[in-house]
């Protein structure tokens, strides 16, 4: 079924649930305080460190939902009460910001960090803490391995959401591509995704080539792609390498057709590059053309609070808060099984779609759609019978 067919709905929770609700008092109390408290949600996210620009879009979705939300009479009568740390984008401060929050008792539930390498660590301490975590930009399947008590909600798989580029390609006349991604998982399943599309899309692999995720200088790198003479580049980097990797390689005098980036929706990659990111291809969960219910509060609140372009991070954040809201109200409780039954069992509409996970906890409800910078703006450009979708411009 196509996005654009799908029928959501906006904040207001109790009208996200399309499953029955599940056990609990009318009034939120059974197992989860009186209904008069607060229902505490404990969360990092990256405002510094090397993931600080996504970790801003994260925090961003996350207080907006929460914000709307409270402003729509919260959950179960129920304000949300979102605590909030700064994780420096360091493992290790993950780590002892969610014991803090785990070990004090006094969270209901958890919202991840951002990014995989993060939010592995983060799902480890909810499964030993049997505390339901709802992950916004975990894309890595292998972080819900084994688990229990953590869901993808706020994304698709990493190893899915670039993997129509061999096929937007090949609608556009080019079929020789290059791969390239920094050494962490995460990454290197996003190009194993498009790498897997390649050859039915009719295309050729180049080259692939990784290098170390401490990697500042993209030079060297740059020059290899340029001696493949490749007509796509896919950049399966974190933010600031695929800046670093799209400026080298125009340094370096090299241009291909098509330049793809996961991480071209934030902001960062646009204001950095300036005309370098114009025609650049990214991914998508978020479109306000694709018409999803309660679509235009989310962009209004968003410009209105952040004076910032929506994103797909800030998206996915947002919807995150949604999919944990619908399940404490489908739960009757914030009694922490009932809520984690509800997260995995349940099927919830969202701005990016309909929430719907697999046995492990990995998302299996939401469609990745790509876009183009195009004068200034991100216009959807595949699949190309998509709701809003225009005609790409090529070459970049």
């Amino acid at each position: 079924m196509s996005r654009s067919t799908k029928v959501a709905v906006g904040i207001a929770v109790s009208a996200t649930v399309l499953a029955g609700c599940g056990g609990g008092s009318d009034d939120g109390s059974a197992g989860g305080g009186s209904s008069d408290e607060p229902i505490t949600i404990g969360a990092t996210v990256s405002l510094t460190g090397a993931y600080a620009s996504s970790g801003t879009n994260v925090s961003n979705g996350y207080q907006l939902a929460v914000d709307q939300i409270n402003a729509d009479g919260g959950v179960l009568g129920r304000q949300l009460e979102l605590d909030l740390q700064d994780d420096q984008s360091d493992a290790a401060v993950v780590g002892r910001l969610y014991t803090e929050f785990l070990g004090t008792d006094e969270v209901d539930a958890l919202l991840s960090p951002y990014g995989s390498a993060l939010g592995g660590p983060a799902a480890q301490l909810a499964e030993r803490y049997q505390t339901p975590m709802a992950h916004s930009q975990t894309s890595s399947p292998a972080v819900f391995e084994g688990t229990e008590w953590n869901v993808m909600a706020g994304l698709t798989p990493g190893y899915t959401v670039l993997a129509d580029v061999p096929a937007f390609a090949a609608e556009n006349g080019y079929t020789r591509i290059t791969l390239v991604n920094n050494d962490l998982d995460a990454f290197s399943a996003i190009c194993d995704g498009v790498e897997d599309g390649i050859e039915d899309a009719g295309g050729t692999l180049v080259d692939r080539i990784e290098y170390a995720a401490s990697t500042s200088d993209f030079s060297s790198t740059a020059l290899r792609i340029a001696e493949g003479d490749p007509e796509v580049v896919v950049e399966c980097s974190a933010i600031q390498d695929s800046i670093g990797l799209t400026r080298a390689m125009d340094q370096g005098g090299f241009r291909p057709a098509i330049i793809a980036s996961p991480t071209a929706s934030d902001p960062a990659f646009a204001d950095s590059l300036g005309e370098l990111s114009a025609r650049a291809i990214g991914y998508s969960e978020f479109s306000e053309s694709l018409g999803f219910e309660g679509s235009e509060e989310f962009v209004q609140g968003y410009d209105e609070a952040y004076d910032t372009p929506v994103n797909s991070q800030a998206a996915g954040a947002y919807a995150t808060v949604q999919v944990l809201a619908a399940a404490i109200e489908e739960a009757g409780s914030t009694d922490k099984e009932a809520v984690n039954t509800a997260l995995h069992d349940g099927s919830f509409d969202t701005v990016i779609g309909t929430y719907s996970v697999d046995e492990t906890g990995v998302q299996t409800g939401y469609s990745p759609i790509l876009f183009q910078y195009q004068d200034g703006a991100q216009a959807v450009v595949f699949p190309s019978d998509e709701a809003g979708a225009v005609a790409a411009q090529l070459p970049y």
